[in-house]
């Protein structure tokens, strides 16, 4: 044999060094874990995987659409839309077209006979943008008593260089539109004709965060109130430090929180310390002053999970491939439950054996050699209850995943890649608000634009602010 005696004692003695490396082999075991984590096994963000990953999947995603043979465009059966034509007193000018010659070489003049009705095609355009300037002239009288020149004041709301129109567009292209302060600069200068500088952009987003306070915090007490809410966290940056982006929402309301750290208590500021909902989470540990009852997991995160536990080897492997298959099973039998309008009992009769098999594997899984499988399963069986919240009480609507939230804190992840965070508390304090009242319109299916202007309009008056809560949500 090749290397005999001398290559059997090198072999020897790098054994034995490894041996004596305590944790050597479960340290290689997480980094190769960490060099193979993307977004398929992890909750890591789909932008964080490497472009190989990326390339791959584009291909995955047409070889798909080769296999389904289908056309571009809209399919058999699908409902076409078209844009609803106004009504005859809201058009504003109108075009007649005749045709220009037939085919056997007539050249029509208008006096032939009409057939029928025209067909009607409307085209709809801006118009010239001239701002309205309203013009406030200050008097002043001598007093009578005293002989003095007395000035008048101006009204507070003819202190601000803008009107609340323009406040509530301002907002609307900075929050909504995720635009930087110069960028709608521009937009204010070049579309609506109207002279403006940065800082005077910057002032005008103030004000609306200060007619959005209140707002704000009647969404939060709300938010207290549901019955169910999603919610997640997301990094945030002020000043370049490390901040952390709450959001909860409920099926017609939302609330985002900004706050120095990711932590119970900073779950418990936005959500109260006596809530007593339901919270649908990723499973992270800030919720867990809620009992257990309270709480519905994410299958999409412990799918995850669990995805990355099945490209382990041995018999991890096994076991994680099919616990990844039953909690597929999960999710589709409540998409048949929900897409086919069978009842909760016909729900609890599909999940049983899941629920049996499922706790079957974890408890295996706990038992095993595997350290962060069974980590991973020793924590899941802590919360096994809340894995199934959502069948045990069907009353309640809860939605076993939390996609919710994770679509009602995209926004605010993209506002942060695109303008870096914040750079005061006050610029924070902002964020919060012109988010919750995005989300919220969203939700409702509310014009957000509609409800700013509203609002700005009544503060310029000194009205009180529109309300925010629908009226199917819980209002204490």
């Amino acid at each position: 044999m090749a290397g005999g005696e001398p290559a059997r004692e090198l072999v020897i003695g790098l054994l034995e060094q490894v041996a004596k490396v305590p944790g050597l082999l479960e340290r290689v075991e997480e980094l190769e874990r960490r060099v193979d984590r993307d977004s398929g096994n992890s909750s890591q963000a789909p932008s964080s995987d490497a472009p190989k990953s990326r390339a791959e999947r584009r291909r995955e995603a047409r070889g798909a659409y080769e296999r389904s043979m289908r056309k571009s465009g809209g399919q058999p059966g699908h409902e076409g839309k078209a844009r609803e034509m106004v009504a005859p007193e809201r058009v504003d000018a109108r075009r007649e077209h005749l045709p220009g010659r037939c085919g056997c070489g007539h050249a029509f003049t208008g006096i032939e006979q009409r057939i029928g009705d025209p067909v009607v095609h409307q085209q709809y355009e801006l118009p010239v943008i001239r701002p309205l300037v309203f013009e406030h002239s200050r008097v002043r009288l001598g007093c009578p008593g005293c002989g003095r020149a007395v000035l008048a004041e101006l009204p507070g709301a003819a202190l601000a260089g803008f009107g609340p129109r323009l406040d509530a567009h301002i907002a609307m292209l900075a929050g909504v539109c995720r635009l930087s302060r110069c960028d709608v600069r521009r937009v204010v200068v070049e579309v609506f004709g109207v002279p403006a500088s940065t800082g005077a952009i910057d002032s005008a987003i103030m004000r609306m965060s200060a007619i959005l306070a209140d707002p704000w915090s009647e969404l939060r007490h709300a938010i207290r109130q549901a019955e169910v809410v999603h919610a997640d966290e997301t990094t945030w940056r002020l000043a370049g430090a490390q901040q952390w982006l709450w959001v909860a929402a409920s099926a017609l309301l939302a609330c985002y929180r900004i706050d120095a750290s990711r932590s119970q208590e900073a779950a418990k500021a936005l959500l109260g310390e006596d809530f007593g909902g339901f919270v649908v989470s990723d499973r992270y540990a800030g919720y867990h002053f809620l009992d257990v009852l309270q709480q519905q997991l994410c299958w999409c995160h412990v799918i995850r999970q669990l995805v990355e536990v099945s490209q382990c080897n041995g018999i991890a492997a096994r076991r994680g491939k099919q616990l990844v298959k039953l909690a597929r099973q999960v999710i589709s039998a409540h998409r048949s439950y929900l897409g086919d309008g069978h009842d909760p009992e016909w729900l609890a009769a599909q999940l049983a054996p899941l629920r049996a098999q499922i706790r079957g594997l974890l408890e295996q899984c706990a038992v095993g050699h595997h350290a962060r499988t069974a980590n991973l399963a020793a924590g899941l069986l802590a919360e096994y209850e809340a894995l199934w919240t959502f069948a045990d009480v069907p009353q309640a609507g809860i939605d076993p995943t939390n996609n919710a939230a994770e679509r009602a804190v995209r926004h605010a992840v993209l506002m942060r890649k695109i303008q870096g965070g914040t750079q005061s508390d006050r610029g924070s304090r902002w964020i919060e608000r012109i988010q919750s009242v995005r989300e919220t319109c969203r939700l409702q299916d509310r014009p957000v634009l509609d409800w700013l202007t509203q609002a700005a309009s009544a503060a310029h008056r000194g009205l009180p602010i529109p309300t925010l809560l629908a009226a199917t949500a819980q209002d204490p």
